[in-house]
């Protein structure tokens, strides 16, 4: 009996150490760069493009004016059409180079913004959340956005863009889902306390994050929620602490709920509201 004991325990530890293959993880989402209401704002500016003023040739003289006007008369028209069509083009010149001074002010903001400004941080944002989603392996797959990226490239020369670059997305790329997020500005507020003998001072800081989640095999939205990250410091009498990672521990804190959040809804089970999609096509 013992012999047959330590042979069945040896089995057991065996069929233990046996690691079956991991299954695919039935939701794989592809994350994109986050953006703010400063850069859609500029964008929106920036998508406008100037359209050139149309000046019609100065054209006086007819035919008839031709053939019963003198030479000399003729000359003396054009010259003064030549005069009037050149204080046309020149207030043309000047409208653009207004136009494009101010384009270019634009860009130049909407780069600081972007690349130097305060809403630098929210450029990580959409590692953040990738990096949240990782957390549940066995749900998400996260497909890295240079993918995503190369595949839009590929499909802008379809001679269909865009009409279905989605599902054109989900065969190139194996992703299922699309993730897009735009971050608010940061709030603060204080809230005071006085009583007992106790007086406090807290500042708090706020940050809203929205997250849209696309059904690239049906190009519809399934998912969209607002998350906030809170910060609360306490104000302290001649305390001249700064922090300058509170835009960071906000976008922290949201994405972790998002992510949540999200689990919640894709995991199989009672509770479930996102189903699981069809098994996408093997990337080509």
């Amino acid at each position: 009996m013992t012999k047959m004991w330590k042979s069945a325990a040896v089995l057991l530890t065996m069929a233990a150490s046996i690691s079956l293959p991991a299954a695919d993880p039935p939701f794989r989402v592809g994350v994109l760069n986050f953006t703010t209401i400063d850069i859609q704002g500029q964008k929106r500016f920036l998508d406008y493009q100037n359209k050139p003023i149309q000046v019609p040739a100065q054209r006086s003289l007819d035919k008839g004016d031709r053939v019963f006007m003198s030479r000399t008369m003729q000359g003396f028209v054009r010259l003064i059409d030549a005069w009037d069509s050149f204080r046309t083009g020149d207030a043309n010149r000047k409208a653009q180079t207004e136009d494009n001074r101010f384009n270019r002010t634009r860009a130049m903001e909407l780069y600081r913004t972007e690349v130097k400004g305060p809403a630098r941080p929210a450029v990580i944002g959409a590692e953040y959340l990738a990096a949240e989603l990782g957390k549940h392996g066995e749900i998400f797959g996260v497909v890295e956005l240079p993918t995503i990226e190369n595949a839009v490239t590929k499909l802008q020369s379809a001679p269909d863009f865009p009409r279905n670059v989605m599902p054109g997305l989900r065969k190139m790329t194996g992703a299922t889902h699309l993730l897009s997020g735009t971050v608010s500005d940061m709030r603060s507020r204080i809230v005071s306390f006085k009583g007992y003998n106790i007086e406090t001072r807290s500042m708090i800081y706020e940050l809203d994050l929205i997250v849209k989640m696309t059904d690239l095999a049906s190009g519809h939205t399934v998912h969209s929620g607002v998350y906030t990250g809170t910060l609360r410091e306490d104000i302290r009498p001649g305390s001249m602490e700064i922090n300058n990672d509170k835009f960071q521990i906000l976008m922290k804190s949201a994405t972790a709920q998002a992510a949540e959040d999200l689990h919640a809804k894709c995991r199989p089970g009672r509770k479930n509201q996102i189903p699981a999609p069809a098994k996408p096509a093997k990337q080509e």
